[in-house]
Order: C-alpha cells, then sequence, then structure tokens
C-alpha cells in the first residue's frame, strides 16, 4: 500500500509557524507542501518474529560508559558510518543538566529531494530548536538523524526504501551515543512525521527493539504497521505511544489521491494493540491534512507525560531479590520509573517495601513474595485508606483487568481480601477466608452477587455486606451461618 512523501513546507512558512508556538506556547499549525506517491515499506518474507541481533557499527572516537561518559554538546552535521551506510546527524544539548538522567529525542523527518528543503537540512532553523527547547524541559537531548538514503532520483531520499538497512544504521547511531555520552535508555522517545513516522512503526518498534528501556513515541501523519519482526519485551510492549491523524488526512488529502495517513494511523494503532503494546492511543485531530499539524506541539503534548528526570540514576544495589525480578519481567523503569530508595522494612511479619518514580511501591513478604501497588488507581487509593500492610496485608499479585473493572488480592497472615474496583461501585474490599467471602466465591464471584458495594460492616449480631446486583449477604456470629437477601 502506498504512503505519501513528506516533504517539509517552505522555510518562511515553518519558521513563522513555530516562532508562533515559541512566543505563545499555543500551537501553531506547520504547513507541509503536496507529497509524491510512494511504495510503503516491503512486507517482510521472513518469521514475523525474528530473535534480537546486533548491528555492525563504528564506534565513536573517545566512547565511554558509566561515570566515564562524554558531556554530550550541541553539534550539526556529525558523520557516522555503520551497517555500511554513512550518514549525518545533529545532536542539541544545550542547558543539559549533567546531575541529572540524561533521556534522548531521536525525531526522523519526511522525505525529501534535497536536505536544504527539509528541517533536517536547517539544524539551525527555528524548526529544530523549538524542538530540542521542548526535549530540554525534560532533560533530554535532541538527535535528528539523517537518512542514510543518498539517492533522490524517482522517490527522492527516503527511511522506508532500505528501511531494514536504515535501521541497523539507525540502532548503530544510537548505541554508540548512548555509550558515548551515557545516555538513559529508560528515557527515550521517537517522534516521527509522514516518512518518519512510517519507519518508526515499520522499523524501530517492530525490529531489535529491546535497547529501549522506557519512553514513548509521538507518530505524525502515518505510522501502518505489518507487525512485529522481534519480539518486544514487556519494556516496550508498555510504551505509551500516540498516533496524531488529521480527520481529513484521508483520499485525496495528498498524493496518491487514494492513500489516507487516517486509514494506516487507525491500522497501525490497531495492530500494535493486538500485539501486545497495552498504552497505544489514536489521536484524531479535527479538521487537519497532511500539512497541517503542528510537530512541535503535538511533541510537548505528549512529553508532557514523561516523568521529571530523577536526579541521579539510582545505585545498581537498590534493585535486588524478588522485587528486582518482578520488576524487571513486568517492565522495568518503562511501567514503574526509577526506584526511590532502597528496600526499606515494613515492620510487619517481616515485609519490605520499595517506592518507584512513577507512582507504583513493591512489596515484599515471605508468605507473599514481590508485587507492585498502583497508587493513582481506584485500589491503591483504598488500600492507603485502609491501613495498608497492618490492614489487607500485603499484594500476593498485581492489579488485574475485569470486564468493567480490576481487582486485587491481598494476605494478612491467614486472612485473605480481594480489593475490588468498578466505576460505578468504587472500591471495597472482600474478606476471601471469612464467612461472607466463602459465600459471595460460592456464589460465583462477580458474576453471581456482583461487585461489593459496600465493606463489611457490623450488625446486630454479626455482619453484614452489599452487592453490586441486589444482595445483601449477613453473617450470624452465633451460628456462623449466612443468610441473603435482596436490596
Amino acid at each position: 500500500m502506498p504512503f505519501p512523501r513528506s516533504f517539509a513546507a517552505s522555510a518562511t512558512a515553518t519558521s513563522t509557524a513555530v516562532l508562533l508556538t515559541l512566543l505563545t506556547g499555543s500551537p501553531a499549525a506547520v504547513a507541509a507542501p503536496a507529497r509524491t506517491p510512494v511504495p510503503a515499506p516491503a512486507q517482510p518474507t521472513t518469521s514475523p518474529v525474528q530473535p534480537p541481533a546486533q548491528a555492525p557499527a563504528t564506534p565513536a572516537v573517545g566512547a565511554a560508559t558509566g561515570a566515564g561518559a562524554i558531556a554530550p554538546t550541541t553539534a550539526f552535521h556529525q558523520t557516522f558510518s555503520a551497517a555500511g551506510k554513512t550518514s549525518a546527524y545533529h545532536l542539541y544539548a544545550d542547558g543539559i543538566d549533567r546531575s541529572k538522567a540524561v533521556g534522548v529525542v531521536y525525531y526522523l523527518g519526511g522525505d525529501y529531494m534535497k536536505p536544504q528543503g527539509s528541517w533536517v537540512g536547517r539544524p539551525d532553523g527555528p524548526e529544530l530548536r523549538a524542538m530540542a527547547a521542548e526535549a530540554r524541559k525534560k532533560n533530554m537531548v535532541l538527535v535528528v538523524p539523517l537518512s542514510p538514503d543518498h539517492d533522490a532520483r524517482g522517490d527522492g531520499i527516503t527511511w522506508w526504501e532500505d528501511a531494514d538497512g536504515n535501521g541497523d544504521w539507525f540502532r548503530a547511531l544510537q548505541a554508540s551515543l548512548t555509550s558515548r555520552h551515557g545516555l538513559d535508555t529508560s528515557r527515550v522517545w521517537l517522534a516521527g512525521y509522514s516518512g518518519g513516522a512510517e519507519f518508526i512503526t515499520y522499523e524501530l518498534l517492530a525490529d531489535r527493539q529491546s535497547w529501549i528501556r522506557g519512553g514513548g513515541a509521538t507518530i505524525i501523519g502515518g505510522g501502518g504497521s505489518y507487525g512485529m519482526q522481534s519480539a518486544p519485551g514487556a519494556a516496550v510492549r508498555g510504551l505509551p505511544l500516540t498516533w496524531h491523524v488529521g480527520s481529513k488526512d484521508g483520499p485525496g488529502s495528498t498524493n496518491p489521491p487514494t492513500w489516507s495517513a487516517l486509514k494506516a494511523a487507525r491500522a497501525g494503532q490497531k495492530r500494535y494493540a493486538v500485539d501486545g503494546f497495552t498504552r497505544t492511543r489514536l489521536s484524531t485531530l479535527p479538521g487537519l491534512d497532511h500539512e497541517d499539524y503542528d510537530i512541535v506541539g503535538l511533541l510537548r503534548q505528549d512529553l508532557a507525560s514523561l516523568p521529571a528526570a530523577p536526579t541521579a540514576t539510582p545505585p545498581a544495589s537498590w534493585l535486588r531479590g524478588a522485587i528486582r525480578t518482578d520488576y524487571l519481567a513486568t517492565g522495568g523503569a518503562a511501567v514503574y520509573g526509577h526506584p526511590t530508595s532502597p528496600e526499606r522494612s515494613t515492620g510487619h511479619l517481616g515485609g519490605v517495601h520499595q517506592g518507584f518514580t512513577r507512582n507504583w511501591t513493591f512489596y515484599w513478604s515471605p508468605q507473599t513474595g514481590a508485587h507492585p501497588v498502583k497508587w493513582d488507581s481506584g485500589i491503591g487509593a483504598a488500600y492507603r485508606a485502609a491501613g495498608l500492610e497492618r490492614a489487607w496485608g500485603y499484594p500476593v499479585m498485581a492489579e488485574r483487568a475485569l470486564p468493567g473493572g480490576a481487582y486485587q488480592d491481598f494476605r494478612n497472615g491467614s486472612a485473605r481480601f480481594r480489593a475490588m474496583y468498578s466505576p460505578r461501585t468504587g472500591t471495597h474490599v472482600v474478606k476471601l477466608t471469612g464467612g461472607i467471602g466463602s459465600a459471595w466465591q460460592r456464589a460465583g464471584h462477580e458474576h453471581g452477587w456482583g461487585h461489593p458495594v459496600t465493606d463489611e460492616y457490623a450488625v446486630s449480631g454479626g455482619a453484614a455486606q452489599k452487592f453490586s446486583n441486589g444482595y445483601v449477604a449477613t453473617w450470624q456470629r452465633s451460628t456462623g451461618k449466612i443468610t441473603v437477601s435482596r436490596f
């Protein structure tokens, strides 16, 4: 299926739009002229999921890692060779705080006939300077690579014509920059427009993507997918990915007139969700066609969800044992952020807890193992209000989704509790080892009596609890019997 060329607008049009963005802070649409039809990347003929592989690279001169990393400095037209290809990149690092973790935004521009006609060919222009300013707010450098495609005949300079080879070159570039400058790969943001967006979704997020440990992606005016070529890990599947596409960016918005960026974006977002990516989103922009996107403004909008850079990369010794194992197996920094401290004792039943920057806490106890609690969920808020581990005990599992809600089980000694959440009922807990909880389970859990709409409450001679399907269960202390009535 063909997708359009992505030539940049004239310097006058784009400069005016971005200067408005810089001066007002409000979106300013950046126009892009008509496109020339080009084919989509060839569908892989190999097995759809391949094991990760490393591309050969020419290492950066003076590369260093860890504490010996070389501080990044702003530089344009830097040559890099790898995988049999040579191209250039621009690096923007003004104002970066080296006392904090340094992340990176990679911008993949659209296709062009001459570099001077594209943002990527004008590294000192207001467009890329504005983009670098947005990256700097999150203590991230901006890297703008130029495609290694040097043959402008026919389809012009593209990322997609040799997506595999260009992908090898790009992965080698990022590995070199990461090593040389000590970049934090849990704070990687991919941003692309049109042909660059297609390269992100067809190649960078679909093949040998394990180098990304966290971050996200802004995908503008395209972003189709044939599915995964390499199986993504939990950290990549947990990335927030947003497809931005205009409601008028359909057939006739660009050449060829039959191609639809709207259709490509919808299909790409749907395919990524099917492939197990849990945080995909399609943002349809009313009234915009393929030439109207405010690329800088959309990047600003998406980066707002990224937490502030930690003051320092936490010591590796802070992550250990069962908490480390579960943390890494279920998404790592992409999901939970970085640890805010070493493990600390709760003073209850031999347990420990450890907080993380994305508003999670892992709990461990000898009885329950290691599991997280999400504080900005209804269950997490109720757990805190109830008294944490001294009330419900420790989580025995992570929060899980249910149709119309979620649940999470806890254990406090021999007592087991299930916290149930739905938008209609809020969060309430069922004591699974109690008389009412045992009867609720025999009746079919939420499929029988429904979700709890109260916690257990005292009544004369016992306790009672109400459920969303209209049942109230009453436990008699003297007999241990349960009576069920309707309310």
